[in-house]
């Protein structure tokens, strides 16, 4: 099946949601170039206010973050952005509270040979909704989240 039969066969609503993830991951990329990362999450928090939690199940929230990360790596990986780890976090965490999900964006680090590497991935009640499981490859997580000292400071 071709990439445009996959996306008409798509609902209305992850159509939606692709096309959500195509221009975030396009002003993730130019703001994360222009304003600090901080400032930046300040400004997204506010264009995506968390606000009451809407009546779901766990597994249904969980499902439902799942569904809209894989979109989101779509767009990433067929899209004109070709989104890194931090602005598809941002993407999937901006995406994931409007849906009202309460969610964060972790941030790691590890040692391979010598070369240190860094990560971001998005968490919904402690579960990573990294695709390929990077998150768990060995990637050490940092105590604090930046979007939680932005939150703090409101």
């Amino acid at each position: 099946m071709s990439s445009w039969s996959r996306i008409v066969a798509l609902s209305a609503r992850d159509r939606w949601l692709l096309g959500e993830s195509l221009v975030l991951l396009l002003l993730n990329k130019l703001a994360l170039r222009l304003v600090r990362l901080k400032n930046w999450q300040a400004v997204l928090a506010r264009l995506s206010p968390l606000d009451a939690a809407e009546g779901c199940d766990a597994a249904a929230a969980l499902d439902r973050a799942r569904r809209t990360a894989r979109l989101v790596s779509i767009a990433a990986s067929r899209g004109l952005v070709r989104g890194n780890c931090l602005q598809q976090s941002l993407t999937l965490w901006v995406l994931l509270r409007r849906q009202k999900l309460t969610c964060e964006i972790k941030f790691g680090a590890r040692k391979d040979s010598g070369r240190f590497n860094a990560h971001a991935w998005v968490e919904l009640g402690g579960v990573a909704m990294d695709e390929r499981r990077v998150a768990q490859r060995n990637f050490t997580p940092f105590e604090r989240t930046t979007l939680r000292t932005a939150a703090r400071r409101r």
